[in-house]
């Protein structure tokens, strides 16, 4: 079973996986996660979602990888942070 995770971060930007049609939301991240350094998470919310630039949101996730210094997560719920 995989674990949820809960992130408080900001939204950077909206971009398109390369080579996929697949979008993505770049969240900004500094520190740890399971031993392994982060800089920035990549948020798949499977097209369903609208986030917005520059808002600060909860956002409950669960992991699909880590690559070099980036932890790419699947979107399961999120809120705004007023």
């Amino acid at each position: 079973m995989q674990e949820l995770i809960l992130v408080i971060s900001k939204c950077v930007s909206k971009k398109r996986a390369v080579g996929q049609d697949e979008q993505y939301y770049q969240f900004h991240f500094k520190g740890y996660y399971a031993g392994s350094k982060i800089k920035q998470i990549h948020l798949y919310s499977g097209g369903l979602e609208n986030l917005s630039r520059g808002v600060a949101y909860l956002l409950w996730v669960k992991r699909k990888r880590i690559y070099g210094e980036i932890l790419e997560v699947n979107l399961i719920k999120f809120k705004k942070i007023v």
